[in-house]
């Protein structure tokens, strides 16, 4: 795997900015704004960054391939393409979810089935096993297909950033953990000292000529 990978931090509409504006303080590089998300560049050390310390982001989710699929032959192979080996153990349980607007392959459930079974392919040819147990911890693999491009990625996160802060996991909540910071940030006073310009009346009354009569 590279030293450097290209992370993806989904978030609320409207809150890309507040989000940039964390991953800039943490130092991410190649920071892309798009609807509803960011993309961001950085090692292992920022996957660990970004999750202790982004509010606004719903997970942080590392993207292993980015390749067109408008068959199930052609989401088979990229998904085998990927290096799981590296990423997975053998024991490693891993769920699969995703969505998909727009794309040919437009059913999620057949593409959970082909995405998993390419990747259990790859993991007994390159683990040199016929048992995959799914005993051990758990690795969680995400696609979405968008007008037939397909993004592989794994998500570095677990538990969604937003179930974190002033709730338990266990109770709801009126909103987001996350949207709320994001309110908390874009709503803050900013002070300004300002010298207040020298008094001069914008106008003088003078009486007209009919009011001088009048007088």
């Amino acid at each position: 795997m590279p030293a450097k990978f290209e992370l993806i931090a989904p978030c609320f509409f409207g809150c890309e900015s507040t989000a940039k504006f964390e991953l800039t303080r943490i130092g991410a590089e190649n920071i892309r704004v798009e609807d509803g998300r960011l993309s961001f560049a950085g090692g292992a050390d920022m996957i660990a960054a970004a999750n202790l310390n982004l509010r606004t982001v719903e997970r942080v989710m590392l993207l292993l391939a980015r390749y067109r699929a408008a068959t199930f032959d052609d989401l088979f192979d990229g998904v085998y393409d990927i290096p799981w080996e590296e990423l997975l153990p053998a024991d490693a349980a891993f769920p699969v979810t995703g969505s998909s607007l727009n794309s040919q392959l437009s059913s999620v459930p057949a593409c959970q089935s082909i995405i998993k079974k390419a990747v259990v392919k790859r993991l007994m040819a390159k683990h040199h096993t016929s048992v995959l147990p799914e005993t051990g911890a758990e690795y969680k693999i995400r696609f979405m297909l968008r007008k037939d491009q397909c993004e592989i990625m794994l998500d570095t996160t677990g538990d969604g950033l937003h179930k974190r802060g002033y709730r338990r996991n266990a109770m709801e909540a009126p909103i987001r953990e996350t949207l709320a910071a994001t309110i908390a940030d874009l709503g803050r006073v900013k002070r300004a000292v300002q010298t207040p310009p020298p008094c001069s009346p914008a106008w003088v009354w003078q009486p007209s000529s009919s009011s001088s009569s009048m007088a």
